[in-house]
C-alpha cells in the first residue's frame, strides 16, 4: 500500500478532471438534443449561456488553433466546419462523455483491483 499511495493523490486529480469534463460533455449533448426536434435536420442552435453553447464555443476555439498549426497558409475565416458536423455535434458530446465517465469508472475498478 506504501508504494501505491505517491500515486492516488495524481491519480484522483486525473480522475476529477475526467469526470467533470465527461458530465459537462454528456450535459451539453443533452442540452442540443433537448432544442432539436425528433428527426429534424435542421442544426440545432445552443441557447444562449448554456454549457452547450460554452462548449460549443471552446471546442470551436480549439479546433481553429489546432488548425491554424496544422495549416498556417489558410485564414481563419476558412475553418469552419462542414454542416453535417455540426448538425451531429450532439452525439459528439455524447459519445465523447460517455467515453471519458468509462475511462473514469476504468481507473476506479482499477484502483479497487489495486487495494
Amino acid at each position: 500500500m506504501k508504494n501505491v499511495l505517491p500515486l492516488v493523490i495524481p491519480g484522483a486529480v486525473v480522475l476529477l478532471v475526467l469526470l467533470w469534463v465527461g458530465l459537462r460533455l454528456l450535459w451539453a449533448g443533452r442540452q442540443l438534443d433537448d432544442v432539436t426536434p425528433t428527426g429534424s435536420s435542421r442544426i440545432p442552435v445552443a441557447p444562449s449561456g448554456s454549457v452547450a453553447a460554452k462548449v460549443d464555443r471552446r471546442l470551436q476555439a480549439a479546433r481553429a488553433a489546432v488548425e491554424t498549426l496544422v495549416m498556417p497558409e489558410v485564414e481563419p475565416e476558412e475553418l469552419h466546419p462542414s454542416a453535417g458536423a455540426f448538425r451531429l455535434r450532439a452525439q459528439t458530446y455524447v459519445v465523447l462523455g460517455l467515453g471519458l465517465l468509462g475511462l473514469a469508472a476504468t481507473m476506479v475498478v482499477g484502483f479497487l483491483l489495486l487495494v
